[in-house]
């Protein structure tokens, strides 16, 4: 087959030697050969791969085999533990799938009054810190720049051994003891007879700079050193003020509670210098500047009491 080009009519023109020849080759390949122009061409190569996929799928359809009995189930004993995510102080409730002992999966439980059946990022990592296919199995050492497998007795006697010797040659105050707030009550507990018996009290962790100043704060200015008002409040709310919070993302599955009052009528005000997700979720923004929280809420409060705002039976 030869694929030829359309050519417009012309006037014949007086042509070479050579053009003559390669006119009289082209009329004699036509006459030996079908032809078609382009558009023609790509038509049918188009038909063509339509039916050739059309035929391989045919190929691939089989007939449906029935499993045999017994097939989808799990070879181990497998329970439902109802337990609370240990993230953050929201409290969301989490459904672990336990199989012969081992955590395999996990899922947000839907009837729960707190996290209504959602998980953030964090919660959705919740087994994975015990679990989880990145974390060390088995002791490492740094050598020439890459780490390489070590049995436990040589990490402890080369651990053990060099704790000694920087407690020899500085003190025991010359170690540094860093914690978790994702200890168990017994992991922490030993965690602190260690470093006691060890002969300092260089140990703390995050929870220290993250909340111990706002059980301080919050009680004094509350009376309890923690939320004192549930989700359903927040839901029952006509307005809600964030200062300095980006819910959005630090607690997700708080801020879905505002989204569904929001539904019934809540009005959101969101302060922040930063323009946060949870800003964008706002009915009303408002920037200021970085350390002027106080001057900020001093104003907010001298526009309440000159306009008789404030709730006089709540405070009488």
């Amino acid at each position: 087959m030869l694929l030829t080009k359309k050519s417009p009519d012309v006037h014949p023109v007086h042509r070479t030697g050579s053009a003559r020849f390669v006119q009289s080759l082209s009329r004699g390949l036509s006459n030996a050969l079908p032809t078609m122009d382009r558009r023609a061409f790509l038509r049918r190569s188009g038909l063509g791969v339509g039916v050739g996929l059309a035929a391989t799928q045919l190929s691939l359809v089989k007939k449906a085999k029935a499993a045999t009995p017994g097939a989808g189930d799990g070879t181990g004993k497998i329970e439902v533990k109802r337990t609370v995510c240990s993230h953050c102080s929201v409290g969301c409730a989490v459904d672990a799938v336990v199989e012969n002992g081992v955590w395999v999966r996990q899922e947000p439980v839907f009837d729960s009054p707190i996290n209504l059946g959602a998980h953030c990022a964090k919660g959705a990592a919740l087994r994975e810190h015990g679990h989880g296919e990145y974390r060390l199995r088995y002791p490492m050492k740094l050598v020439n720049g890459k780490y390489e497998r070590i049995s436990w007795d040589t990490a402890l006697n080369e651990i053990s051994a060099r704790l000694l010797e920087l407690r020899k040659e500085s003190g025991p105050d010359s170690v540094y003891w860093v914690g978790s707030s994702k200890h168990n009550n017994e992991q922490a507990y030993l965690m602190r007879k260690f470093v006691s018996f060890w002969g300092s009290n260089n140990c703390d962790h995050q929870a220290r700079i993250c909340h111990s100043t706002t059980v301080a704060g919050v009680a004094n200015t509350w009376g309890y050193g923690a939320m004192t008002n549930s989700y359903n409040d927040m839901q029952n709310s006509k307005c809600a003020l964030y200062i300095g919070s980006n819910a959005a993302e630090a607690h997700p599955v708080s801020l879905l509670h505002m989204l569904h009052s929001k539904e019934a009528g809540c009005k959101m005000i969101v302060v922040d210098p930063r323009f946060t997700r949870t800003a964008a979720k706002a009915d009303e923004y408002v920037r200021i500047r970085s350390g002027s929280d106080i001057p900020f809420l001093f104003g907010v409060l001298y526009h309440i009491f000159k306009n008789g705002w404030e709730d006089k039976k709540y405070i009488n």
